[in-house]
């Protein structure tokens, strides 16, 4: 598969040349100093000027792309099952201030599982308390990212927009025990 990609100022953002190669081919240049490059997209590769809305659009998409990927570390994350987490959380948080009238899926669970009702509501309000907090990290550094895509001006700033420290935001302080 051909990559394309584009060779720019660390500094200024400006474009310096722009070259296709085999998938991979633009992380093994040997470049010169101040220099990067970035992969961009076919479609903005024979635009002139270069137009950085397309590159910024893929850029976006990746970030959404990899948020998921980090989530799914940690939850089962497709529509349905998203669905019926926020379903089990709703009806546990109802058992646990006492009502336990339409708990459909905690009372079909509960019973297959051989657990008693209160125990679930307990256990699915417990991982959904674990889970927000994280869930809030992940989705903050997905739309600061994205935010920083929309407003770069240049490929400097479309590079730092992009650059996020995954384990950094779900495991704070992480990074700096790794390197110790």
């Amino acid at each position: 598969m051909t990559e394309y990609y584009v060779v720019y100022d660390i500094e200024t953002g400006a474009e310096g040349h722009r070259a296709q190669g085999p998938e991979g081919a633009a992380m093994v240049q040997t470049l010169p100093e101040g220099k990067a490059a970035m992969i961009i997209p076919f479609a903005a590769f024979y635009t002139s000027p270069l137009d950085l809305d397309i590159i910024k659009a893929s850029y976006a998409a990746s970030i959404d792309a990899d948020a998921d990927k980090v989530r799914s570390m940690f939850i089962t994350n497709t529509p349905g099952q998203m669905a019926t987490y926020l379903e089990k959380e709703v009806e546990a948080r109802r058992v646990l201030a006492g009502d336990t009238s339409n708990t459909v899926f905690l009372s079909a669970e509960a019973a297959a599982i051989g657990v008693s009702l209160a125990d679930l509501a307990a256990e699915v309000a417990a991982q959904a308390d674990q889970w927000r907090p994280l869930g809030a990290a992940i989705e903050a550094a997905r739309r600061k990212a994205k935010v920083d895509v929309v407003a770069a001006t240049n490929l400097a700033e479309l590079a730092a927009a992009t650059k996020i420290d995954w384990q950094e935001v779900v495991a704070p302080g992480s990074a700096e025990i790794a390197s110790a």
